[in-house]
């Protein structure tokens, strides 16, 4: 139990600062949603204009058919989006009076235990993932190798995925919406199962397989934010899973093209 170096959240509204209840927490994560989508069609829009702009229309329609797996439109969205809709989870939390950013985020430094035993364990995870993937001879997601085999160079790729995604994800989910839902009769074990199907549910891009494996991660990444109250912590974990499955996907690449 000290290896795990428990930190949990109080409970009680006497002892913790104010934070939106969980009907509002789900309201404002509808707006966080509509914004996040209008951030999508406007980065879209200047995305085509700048990069397609002169092209037969043939070209063009087959271009714009490409999107969903053209690497650099999905780091130009994922960049803006970061950029856009973490201040504005942010202005909400503040928003609520007599709040505590700090607390209502979870932007706290995990202790040098926590930051190593839950690295260790989302490693392990990653791993038990991989062997799973590898003996029921699955290959890398398909989606996932058109994105990367189409950037080039790839560092703004690795920048949205590696980096991006995972803060504004992090803050999204396991800070804002978890905290929220935590406060309800859901308590934390509740808020960790709600939240980990949210997230599962954005990636639609994926399988069932992959589905599950991000709905597991979910879950493990609840536990660490109910146990060490870190926000920043579940956002480094989550940057260790998309940094090696970034290299694994890397490596399978490598193996195509010296093969062919």
């Amino acid at each position: 139990m000290d290896a795990l170096a428990l930190d949990l959240p109080h409970t009680s509204d006497q002892e913790s600062p104010p934070i939106w209840g969980p009907v509002a927490t789900l309201l404002w994560t509808a707006l966080i949603g509509v914004v996040w989508v209008v951030v999508q069609i406007v980065a879209a829009t200047i995305y085509v204009i700048v990069t397609m702009r002169g092209l037969p229309r043939d070209q063009m329609m087959e271009a714009l058919r490409g999107l969903t797996s053209d690497g650099l439109f999905l780091s130009v969205c994922t960049v803006a989006n970061l950029l856009v809709c973490t201040p504005l989870i942010v202005g909400i939390a503040k928003l609520k009076r007599g709040s505590k950013l700090k607390d209502y985020l979870g932007l706290k430094v995990p202790r040098l235990r926590q930051f190593l035993l839950w690295s260790f364990i989302t490693s392990v995870f990653w791993g038990l993932s991989v062997l799973i993937s590898l003996l029921h001879q699955r290959k890398a997601p398909g989606i996932m190798l058109e994105i990367y085999s189409s950037t080039d160079p790839q560092w703004p790729l690795w920048l949205a995925v590696v980096v991006a995604a995972p803060i504004l994800e992090e803050i999204a989910f396991r800070g804002f919406i978890f905290k929220g839902l935590a406060a309800s009769r859901l308590r934390w074990s509740g808020a960790t199962l709600v939240t980990s199907l949210f997230w599962a549910a954005i990636h639609g891009q994926y399988d069932r397989f992959e589905l599950s494996v991000i709905f597991a991660l979910g879950l493990l990444l609840g536990a660490a934010r109910t146990l060490t109250n870190s926000v920043l912590l579940t956002i480094w974990l989550h940057c260790l899973v998309n940094l090696l499955a970034s290299i694994q996907i890397t490596i399978v690449l490598l193996r195509y093209t010296v093969n062919n």
